[in-house]
C-alpha cells in the first residue's frame, strides 16, 4: 500500500493531511506479522519509511519533539499498548514490549520468579557465555532514556513510579530477542537477574544524561532536579511534592546551588583534560612532521651520495687514462668517447682530459658541499625532534598521571551521580 504522493515538499505538505494519510495506513497495516512473541514486536522503521517521509516533510505542530512521538500517538493504541508496556525507537529499529504480570507467592520468589539462582546462571552462561547482555542492553538504554525515561516528559514522581517497569520490559527485549525461552516465567526470572546485576550501572547512566543535560541549562532538566530540595515543592502544574533530598553516601543534601557549581568546576576540568589531549595530538603530529622531513633529507642524502661516487669513480678512471697517457710515448692514441673510437694527438687527449677532470672536481665539491648542507638540515632536523619527543613525552606523562588520579572535582561529580541515581531509585 502506497500512501506517498508525487512532487510534495514540506512547503505544502500540512500536517492535518499527514495525519489523515498516517491513520488510513496505520489502521490497514498488519503488524501482527512483526510480533516475534506473544510480549514483543519487533519491526524494522523502514516499515514505516513513507510515513517517515512525510512526517519529515512537514512542519510538526510544537507539541512534538519529533516523528518518532507523532508515530508514538498511533501505534500505542494500534498495538493495545498499555501504560506498563514499552514502545523505543533505536537505529532503525522499532520494538513494542508488552508488559505481563505473573503470580507470586512472596517476596523471595517473586526476586527470582521461582527459579533458582543456579538456573538462572545456567541459562545466563548459555545465552549469553560472552557477557554480551550487558553491551546489548547498554545499546538500547539510551533510546529507552530519550524516548521513555526522560526528564524532557517525566516529573520525578511519574519517573519512580515507571522506571522499574521499564527496565525490566528493556531487558525482556533483549532476553525474548537472545534466548529461546518462551515460559514467561523464565523470562521474567532472567530479565530480573540480568537487571539486578546491571542495575546501578543503568542507574548511574540516567543520572549521567540528566546531569549533562542541567550543566549545560537545560531548562526542563533544571525543572526536573528542582523537585529535589529540602523544602515541599510545586511545579508548575500545582502538584504538591514533599521534601526529598539528594542525599550521598555521607548523608549530605546536594541542592541545585551546590549541584551547579561542582558541575560547572568539573565541565571546565573535562575541557581542560581535552584541550591537554588535544594538545598532545598536535604535538604528535608536528613530531611526525619533522620525523618524515627528516626522513626525506635521508633520502635525498642517499641520492646524492650515489651522485657523488658516480662522480668520484669518473676521476679515478679519468685519472688511470692520464697516468696512462703520460706513461706513452707515441705521438698518436686511439679513445674512445662517446661510444665511438677515435684518433687523438696525445698532447690533445691529455689537455682535453685535464678540462674535464676539472668538470668533474667541480661537480664533485658541489655534491659535497650539498651533503655537508643535508647533514647540517639533519642534525638541525633531530634536535627539532628531540625537543618535539620531550615535549610528547612529558605531556603523554601529564596527562597519563591525570586520567590515572583523576581531577579532585570528579569524586565530587561522582557523588553527586551516585547520590542522584539512589534517589531517583528510591522509592
Amino acid at each position: 500500500m502506497s500512501i506517498s504522493e508525487n512532487n510534495e515538499t514540506k512547503s505544502d505538505l500540512k500536517f492535518s493531511e499527514v495525519e489523515n494519510k498516517i491513520d488510513i495506513f496505520i489502521k490497514n497495516y498488519d503488524f501482527n506479522q512483526y510480533r516475534v512473541h506473544e510480549a514483543l514486536y519487533c519491526f524494522e522503521e523502514d516499515v514505516l519509511s513513507e510515513i517517515v517521509t512525510l512526517l519529515h516533510n512537514c512542519k510538526l505542530p510544537k507539541k512534538y519533539n519529533s516523528y518518532k512521538d507523532v508515530l508514538r500517538e498511533y501505534l500505542v493504541p494500534k498495538l493495545s499498548l498499555s501504560n506498563n508496556d514499552l514502545l523505543v525507537f533505536a537505529d532503525d529499529m522499532i520494538y513494542a514490549k508488552l508488559f505481563f504480570q505473573l503470580e507470586s507467592k512472596d517476596n523471595q520468589e517473586r526476586r527470582a520468579c521461582g527459579l533458582s539462582p543456579e538456573l538462572l546462571e545456567q541459562y545466563k552462561h548459555q545465552f549469553f557465555s560472552q557477557k554480551t547482555h550487558k553491551e546489548d542492553i547498554l545499546e538500547l538504554l539510551p533510546f529507552v532514556i530519550e524516548d521513555v525515561l526522560t526528564f524532557r516528559k517525566l516529573t520525578p514522581a511519574e519517573f519512580k513510579k515507571t522506571f522499574v517497569i521499564t527496565l525490566v520490559n528493556l531487558v525482556e527485549i533483549i532476553v525474548i530477542a537472545h534466548t529461546s525461552l518462551n515460559n514467561l516465567q523464565e523470562v521474567r526470572g532472567l530479565s530480573y537477574y540480568l537487571l539486578r546485576e546491571m542495575f546501578d550501572e543503568i542507574m548511574l547512566i540516567i543520572a549521567e544524561d540528566i546531569l549533562f543535560h542541567f550543566s549545560n541549562a537545560d531548562r526542563k532538566a533544571i525543572e526536573f532536579l528542582s523537585h529535589f530540595s529540602l523544602n515541599e515543592t510545586i511545579d508548575s502544574r500545582g502538584n504538591r511534592y514533599k521534601a526529598n533530598p539528594i542525599l550521598d553516601e555521607s548523608n549530605h543534601a546536594w541542592n541545585m546551588t551546590t549541584i551547579r557549581s561542582t558541575l560547572l568546576q568539573h565541565k571546565r576540568a573535562k575541557q581542560a583534560l581535552y584541550d591537554k589531549r588535544n594538545a598532545l595530538i598536535t604535538i604528535k603530529k608536528k613530531l611526525e612532521a619533522h620525523k618524515i622531513a627528516q626522513k626525506e633529507i635521508k633520502n635525498h642524502i642517499l641520492l646524492k651520495e650515489k651522485e657523488f661516487g658516480d662522480v668520484e669513480a669518473k676521476i679515478h678512471s679519468l685519472h688511470k687514462t692520464l697516468q696512462k697517457l703520460q706513461d706513452s710515448t707515441t705521438e698518436e692514441v686511439t679513445f674512445t668517447e662517446n661510444g665511438e673510437e677515435k684518433i687523438f694527438q696525445r698532447n690533445v687527449l691529455i689537455a682535453k682530459l685535464f678540462k674535464k677532470e676539472d668538470a668533474y672536481l667541480l661537480e664533485k665539491n658541489k655534491h659535497k658541499k650539498a651533503l655537508e648542507e643535508m647533514e647540517l638540515k639533519i642534525a638541525n632536523k633531530q634536535k627539532d625532534i628531540d625537543i618535539w619527543e620531550r615535549k610528547y613525552d612529558e605531556g603523554k606523562a601529564l596527562l597519563k598521571n591525570i586520567e590515572s588520579n583523576g581531577h579532585p572535582i570528579d569524586k565530587q561529580y561522582e557523588r553527586i551521580q551516585r547520590a542522584l541515581a539512589k534517589t531517583l531509585a528510591s522509592r
